[in-house]
């Protein structure tokens, strides 16, 4: 009503629209304070809104900035070798005695040949368990190959998500793609990794339980130096 009664004066006098804007804006603030009050907070609302979705776009930037960056850096680890010790390290992907560690992410990984079989060890700390583990080490390198086969299918965020997890939330030495493309369940807004249907009816049963087992998988996959005892894991059982 203020603007109609404003535009219909600014006609017979020829008054421009910006001094037109200013003069309804003066109008509204004196008739009305509490529209102006609510137009004001729906602007400063907007804004916030702008600036909240701008930090997530610049956070989302970063971290794929640093995920590349790592994938160079490893790219050119794996790149000193042979190009069909490569081929085997990249089926490979990660060390089978420091599981979350890529291979190349400590540098040029080493190569031993265990029950006849090559494997690829992310350092020279992890040589003497792998040898001691014979067979045992064989299988997981087994087992690690099919799980990169299967999560290489995946979106490359989605990948470094179920690989950060690592395990099953459930059967938590079940490497996540070793039997299949993994489940994804979204717990308090989180999401969640399973290795099978057949974990799905447990992992509901206590999602609190389950959620709190994701996170401390993750959070074991982030520990800083060498410590093989952190990466122990309990028995697979469903």
């Amino acid at each position: 009503m203020i603007a109609k009664k404003c535009r219909l004066s600014a006609r017979s006098r020829k008054i421009g629209p910006q001094t037109l804007n200013r003069r309804i804006l003066r109008m509204t603030i004196k008739r009305s304070p509490l529209l102006f009050s609510l137009a004001l907070g729906l602007v400063v609302s907007g804004l916030g809104s702008l600036s909240a979705v701008a930090q997530e776009h610049n956070h989302a930037g970063h971290d794929h900035q640093a995920m590349m960056k790592k994938e160079a850096k490893i790219n050119e680890a794996l790149s000193s070798l042979s190009a069909e010790d490569q081929k085997y390290a990249k089926a490979q992907r990660f060390c089978p005695i420091m599981t979350y560690d890529r291979l190349g992410s400590m540098g040029t990984p080493l190569k031993v040949m265990i029950e006849g079989k090559p494997v690829f060890l992310c350092c020279k700390a992890c040589v003497d368990d792998a040898k001691k583990g014979g067979e045992k080490t064989v299988k997981t390198v087994m087992k690690l190959r099919d799980s990169t086969a299967t999560l290489a299918k995946l979106p490359m965020e989605e990948r470094m998500a179920v690989e950060a997890q690592k395990y099953c939330a459930v059967a938590n030495t079940s490497f996540l793609g070793s039997m299949g493309a993994p489940l994804k369940l979204e717990i308090d807004g989180k999401p969640v990794y399973l290795c099978c249907g057949g974990c799905t009816k447990k992992a509901q049963a206590d999602p609190a339980g389950t959620l709190a087992k994701a996170q401390k998988l993750i959070k074991a996959g982030t520990l800083e130096g060498h410590d093989h005892a952190a990466h122990g894991h309990g028995d697979h059982k469903h």
